[in-house]
């Protein structure tokens, strides 16, 4: 919730300082210095977005590892919360499965509220310290506070796995 209030008002923040650079330059003032100021505070507002986005990231990461991988050597083949082997080359990617923070995809009416990454039977939880885990079904970094739509109970999935070692007799028998 909280990184989710950070975005959110981080996102405020730069709609309020476009529309005051937009009234700026509608009312003109006719000299270029003007343009060049507004040129600089539009230049400020985008590095202070990439440092803040930084901020959500592990030191070091890029953007495009955060979200496509590779993830960190422990997590590349680890075992999910449901004993699942992550295989890095059969990973889904996050816009395919929906991929999210948890309180925006109950606001979305995706799913209900206490479903997320940290109590999937996918999820494989931070290992390293870094305040991210992974998954085994979706690829790059994966928070806790995290929802896609491949979403399942760690409960469902143990039960699964029961079924498919009984042969699927349990099943039957019900």
């Amino acid at each position: 919730m909280a990184r989710f209030v950070r975005t959110r008002r981080r996102f405020l923040e730069l709609a309020g300082s476009g529309a005051v650079v937009g009234i700026a330059g509608c009312l003109g003032g006719g000299g270029g210095q003007q343009e060049t100021e507004t040129e600089s505070e539009t230049e400020a507002t985008t590095e202070a977005a990439d440092d803040d986005h930084d901020e959500e990231r592990p030191e070091g990461v890029s953007a495009e590892e955060f979200e496509r991988g590779p993830v960190p050597e422990p997590y590349r083949t680890a075992l999910s919360q449901a004993n699942e082997r992550r295989d890095p080359d059969d990973l889904f990617t996050k816009e395919a499965v929906k991929f999210q923070e948890a309180d925006d995809a109950v606001e979305a009416g995706l799913t209900e509220a206490g479903r997320n990454c940290g109590n999937c039977a996918e999820y494989i939880p931070d290992k390293n310290g870094d305040g991210f885990g992974a998954c085994a079904k979706v690829e790059g970094y994966i928070g806790s506070e995290d929802w896609c739509s491949l979403w399942e109970s760690i409960e469902e999935a143990e039960a699964e796995a029961e079924e498919g070692e009984d042969g699927g007799e349990t099943a039957s028998v019900v």
